[in-house]
């Protein structure tokens, strides 16, 4: 009986000591990633809802081997939200809980590692300033890929063994591989890890080769494994360059580097370090702009755990450690500072390891009277990190005006009118972003099916004119063009204000019942008034019809602007590989521009049969234009869909056609010459 006790009561003490305060760092973690999720941050990113969508759509059957959607996205991420979507549903929520999922298990990984290394103590110290830490909360909460690889990086590392006094099992060796190998299936920093053992390999080498001889058939054995589980997503993106464009828009200071200007990587090496402690990431959505990573008190701890770990370094733990960071902070140091959040996550575990390696060694330096001062002043010191993290994250981040710009609340407000409309009215809404993987798949993401029949345009610069009768949003920030609202208001009569915070951006919605027909005849009366081009309408590529045009502002004098406004109509939608784009251009005589511009702000991805569309643009005569007369002339040519081309698994036509004319059936060129402009020199 005496024996039982004793075993019971050794079994108690071993929980209460080992066990118990990583339980307790992992509780304090999840509070901190899953609460508020569905209202911190406050509403939803681009990234975030493309995600939202392409998750859904793997619940909904779709396999696809890589995302092309926002520069290219690597498929582990997404398919674990669906996991989790298949569980919750497929909304905003379910994509946000799968980070937060992630995050979490990211403190009990770290933990994990640590312990092997380190020992207890120190992983305890370096769960618990990741779980408590700023950066550890904000990339835990927002729907983004990124969290995911330094989990797998810290599971590899833990698994592997490389710097354990005991060697490592074959099983071990094998997930270690495999575990790395994954990894760059999940962010585009990760293609940067495999560095980390291959610099680990001839640090061995250096300092230990005992330890060399007997670990580097296992070391080989973890990055063949990787290079293999890599392989099929290697092979892939060789065959679709296309697929991943991020690479050759953020490699901008290495190939500086390589034509002799060491600049612009120095640059960012001294901000990015700087980052760490003195002042930090300036790209909001992520940070609040120049908040360091780590707080004063936790930037001593980690100076002082840096130098603990310098005078180390011929120990492998410490040696592998001094590895990881530079090569986790790599990505980051070559891009800048912006961002440096996600582009460094993989060095978010080590960077908390530094702060406990000095907290350890205080503690096991200090003499017993001290050592509980020690521990007082180290709890207090958690307590006001967890607070101050707290403070700035749920309450002061999330109602920056500028947060909330980035998070489109404004949008998200429209999605939850939208849920309310008893109506089967078409919505037209202008919007600042109206490309299909911009602003519409946010509320394809909060409001799935419904959203279909929401339509899309920038009443800036264009007018959407659906063929009946139709709701139309108008947020304060993207107003509808002065010509364009002359015509609208008179068929309009407005249902509701939306209200939003005063301060934002978009302090409230104007929702109108609009009749487009009206609107349309309306237009095409002040068009007639003006010199039109013989036998309208005119086909264009057999997806459009010309139907007219006027000028606003023509004055012929050098220098000053003017508009031209253009009528189509949709006869038939693009192939989805093509996306159109509208032109006006101002010839001289010998057919050169003087003047043009070239956008379409009624996206063709959303065009439908009978829709109508006018757009804006907005010419500007050079100041030392010659009198003369000049050609203005206007047309339509298309360019690749990247997204499209590559979801149909092969890379995009690069080239830009114009869309030929046809005139009741004849052909007539790839151009519409709408009249002769005369420029005069007389005062």
């Amino acid at each position: 009986m005496g024996e039982k006790r004793r075993f019971s009561c050794a079994a108690l003490e071993t929980c209460r000591t080992t066990w118990l305060p990583i339980l307790l760092t992992l509780l304090l973690g999840a509070i901190l990633r899953l609460a508020a999720l569905d209202a911190v941050p406050p509403g939803l990113t681009h990234d975030e809802a493309n995600n939202v969508v392409d998750a859904a759509s793997v619940l909904g059957g779709a396999r696809p081997f890589y995302f092309p959607v926002a520069q290219g996205k690597e498929p582990l991420y997404v398919y674990s939200a669906a996991l989790v979507m298949a569980l919750v549903g497929p909304t905003p929520f379910a994509l946000r809980l799968t980070t937060a999922l992630w995050g979490v298990v990211l403190i009990a990984a770290t933990y994990a590692w640590a312990r092997r290394a380190f020992g207890r103590s120190t992983a305890l110290w370096t769960a618990a300033g990741l779980a408590v830490s700023f950066w550890g909360v904000s990339t835990s909460r927002v729907g983004l890929r990124a969290i995911a690889l330094p989990v797998l990086l810290t599971a590899a590392v833990a698994v592997s063994r490389l710097t354990d006094a005991r060697r490592p099992r074959r099983w071990e060796v094998v997930g270690a591989g495999l575990l790395l190998g994954l990894g760059l299936y999940t962010y585009l920093a990760a293609r940067v890890t495999p560095l980390l053992l291959l610099l680990f390999g001839p640090y061995l080498l250096l300092v230990d080769r005992a330890r060399w001889r007997q670990r580097w058939r296992g070391w080989l054995v973890i990055l063949v494994v990787a290079a293999l589980a890599a392989l099929p997503l290697l092979l892939y993106l060789q065959a679709h360059p296309s697929a991943a464009i991020r690479v050759g828009q953020l490699d901008q200071p290495l190939r500086d580097l390589w034509g002799g200007n060491p600049r612009p990587l120095l640059d960012n090496v001294l901000a990015g370090l700087g980052a760490l402690s003195w002042r930090g990431d300036g790209f909001i959505p992520y940070n609040i702009p120049g908040r360091p990573i780590l707080d004063p008190p936790m930037s001593l701890l980690f100076a002082a755990g840096l130098l603990i770990a310098l005078w180390r370094w011929r120990e492998p733990a410490y040696g592998f450690a001094l590895l990881w960071l530079v090569v986790g902070f790599f990505p980051a140091l070559v891009t800048g500072v912006d961002a440096i959040h996600l582009r460094a996550i993989a060095a978010q575990p080590v960077t908390y390891l530094f702060p406990a390696i000095a907290i350890h060694q205080l503690l096991a330096t200090a003499k017993s009277h001290a050592r509980t001062l020690c521990w007082l002043l180290l709890l207090a010191l958690f307590a006001w990190t967890t607070v101050h993290t707290a403070r700035d994250y749920f309450f002061r981040w999330p109602n920056d005006r500028d947060v909330r710009v980035h998070y489109h609340v404004d949008l998200i407000a429209v999605g939850e009118a939208a849920a309310g409309w008893a109506d089967d009215l078409p919505t037209a809404i202008s919007a600042r972003y109206p490309g299909e993987y911009h602003d519409p798949r946010l509320l394809q993401a909060e409001l799935g099916g419904a959203a279909a029949s929401l339509r899309w345009f920038d009443g800036q610069h264009g007018l959407l004119l659906p063929p009946a009768a139709a709701r139309l949003v108008l947020p304060a920030n993207v107003p509808l063009d002065a010509a364009l609202w002359a015509a609208v208001e008179p068929a309009a009569t407005l249902l509701e204000t939306v209200p939003l915070r005063p301060d934002d951006l978009t302090p409230f919605l104007a929702v109108y019942r609009w009749s487009p027909p009206a609107t349309r005849a309306r237009l095409q009366a002040s068009m007639a008034a003006a010199e039109q081009p013989p036998q309208l309408p005119v086909d264009v590529g057999g997806v459009l019809a010309f139907h007219g045009y006027r000028l606003e502002g023509w004055s012929g004098e050098p220098g000053s602007s003017f508009a031209v406004l253009t009528l189509w109509e949709v006869a038939a939608p693009l192939p989805a590989e093509r996306e159109a784009v509208l032109f006006s251009q101002l010839l001289n005589d010998a057919n050169q521009v003087v003047a043009q511009q070239d956008r379409l702000d009624v996206p063709s991805w959303d065009w439908r049969e009978g829709d109508a569309l006018l757009q804006i643009h907005h010419l500007t005569l050079p100041a030392n234009l010659p009198p003369g007369r000049y050609a203005l002339i206007a047309g339509a040519y298309t360019t690749p869909d990247r997204v499209a081309a590559v979801l149909a698994g092969h890379e995009p036509d690069p080239a830009t056609p114009r869309l030929l004319l046809t005139v009741q059936g004849n052909p007539a060129g790839d151009h519409l010459l709408l009249e002769f402009l005369v420029i005069d020199s007389s005062p």
